[in-house]
């Protein structure tokens, strides 16, 4: 993640910022701290003065956090608002200029992780029953900058595993173990050991513990979804591991009392070790449960088939334009109320798609998932005749595909069988779930590949970018 290329758009809302800031450079210098401006500034200084401090400081904080967060360097906005103060404060007329001098010699790019345990996963074995310490024990996906790892039961195991996959991933600085180690005792993190791990890289610094919770989160959202895809894929033309083929089904402890993830953040010198982070899941607590059940399994055989790295390359393209897209348009303040909606529904799309793997829910529950994922991408809202119009955009989304009637079938069967459940509770109806799944990722790659044509009315945008109003 290079700062090099990080630029905030000089229009008018900075310049205004930086004279405003510059004329009123006396005042500011009357405050030590951000903190002191914050709580003494508005009974100090003039209602006026104050509000027009706090509305430029603003303006180039938001300005920063967008350049910095579409180049994936994740700064905290509290570490943006202190810079930001203080640059004001001794480089007046030249503020953000300053910010991202400091930011680029404190390498603020330097790559860190988020590890995040998982329930369910495994990874494909070449004998039945065999461990994951004596087989690949983590899988990497270099265009996700994503590990998925087997459970270990061991710490000096994982403690090697997640130094693996830290340097695998790019990672600055080395993984202290004496710091691993207070971290999963102190934390009650038996996780660490009995649990697969996703690692994902990512450049965050905070200043608080779940200031960038959402970034985390999003991220972890869309490697889940990378990789339910993928299994998906795969399975539809019978590549699937084995039941007694995946480190799923042995030397399995895997825990439910999961209450922390752990995050780390690179510092300054490669040469120092990585600053670990255990975060409670204080902050939306269900969301982040859920995210850690991704119940499939994954071999590196399969992986290596043209057809799956094809579609890792086609996946990675597309749930990375969403990511982006999210992030800029519904995280962050947007006045396009356009994008804002779709991009809300797509990745609220994936949170049901991924649902529909889960180990706790039954195969009706999996089918009413995977519906309404099928009906929040497909669609802008709810109107009647969703299933015809769901039937309908499939073959949009399918045009050219092999198979085309046969996946329009699998969800099909999936969207008559909620019905039934829906309204009796339960069926009696099979539903091609595994194709119907498969049919999800190919629909949700076309419909991606859309959004950069996306117009700005308001009406059936879903509809509209698949010619379908």
């Amino acid at each position: 993640m290079s700062l090099s290329s990080v630029k905030v758009p000089a229009g008018k809302p900075i310049s205004d910022a930086e004279t405003y800031l510059g004329r009123k450079h006396n005042e500011l210098s009357g405050f030590d701290t951000l903190e002191h401006l914050i709580l003494e500034g508005e009974d100090i200084l003039e209602s006026g003065t104050y509000g027009g401090l706090a509305h430029h400081l603003m303006a180039i904080r938001s300005a920063l956090a967008r350049a910095l967060w579409k180049a994936e360097v994740y700064v905290g906005v509290s570490i943006i608002d202190e810079l930001v103060f203080h640059a004001a404060k001794n480089n007046p007329g030249n503020i953000v200029q300053e910010v991202l001098s400091f930011l680029t010699t404190s390498r603020a790019g330097n790559p860190g992780f988020v590890l995040y345990p998982l329930h369910g996963f495994g990874i494909g074995t070449e004998t039945p029953f065999q461990s994951g310490r004596d087989s690949q024990t983590y899988l990497h996906f270099r265009s996700m900058a994503m590990c998925l790892a087997a459970q270990t039961n061991d710490f000096d195991s994982t403690r090697r595993l997640v130094s693996s996959m830290a340097s695998r991933l790019g990672v600055a600085g080395k993984i202290d173990a004496s710091d691993l180690g207070h971290h999963t005792r102190a934390g009650n993190m038996d996780w660490m050991t009995s649990n697969p791990l996703m690692m994902v890289r990512v450049a965050s610094h905070t200043g608080a513990y779940f200031e960038n919770q959402f970034i985390y989160t999003l991220k972890i959202r869309v490697s889940a979804a990378f990789a339910a895809m993928l299994y998906a894929l795969a399975a539809d033309r019978g590549k699937k591991v084995g039941t007694f083929h995946t480190t799923a089904r042995v030397n399995n402890w895997e825990t439910l009392d999961i209450h922390h993830y752990l995050v780390g953040e690179a510092r300054k010198k490669k040469s120092d070790a990585v600053e670990l982070r255990r975060v409670p899941m204080n902050v939306a607590a269900l969301e982040l449960a859920r995210l850690s059940d991704l119940t499939l399994s994954l071999g590196a055989e399969t992986q290596r088939l043209s057809f799956v790295r094809n579609a890792q390359r086609r996946l990675t393209q597309a749930l990375k334009l969403v990511e982006a897209g999210h992030l800029e348009h519904v995280n962050t303040a947007s006045n396009d109320r356009v994008r804002r909606k779709v991009f809300a529904r797509v990745v609220t799309a994936l949170n049901w798609y991924r649902q529909s793997f889960s180990a706790r829910v039954t195969d009706d529950e999996a089918v009413v998932a995977l519906a309404v994922a099928f009906e929040t991408l497909l669609t802008d809202a709810y109107a009647r005749g969703v299933a015809e119009r769901v039937k309908r955009r499939l073959r949009i989304c399918l045009k050219g595909r092999r198979g085309i009637d046969e996946y329009i079938d699998a969800v099909n069967s999936v969207m008559e069988a909620r019905g039934e459940i829906v309204h009796n509770g339960s069926t009696v109806k099979e539903a091609e779930i595994i194709k119907a799944q498969a049919a999800f990722a190919l629909c949700f790659e076309d419909v991606a590949g859309r959004l950069p044509n996306l117009g700005n009315n308001l009406d059936r945008p879903v509809g509209r970018v698949l010619g379908d109003v």
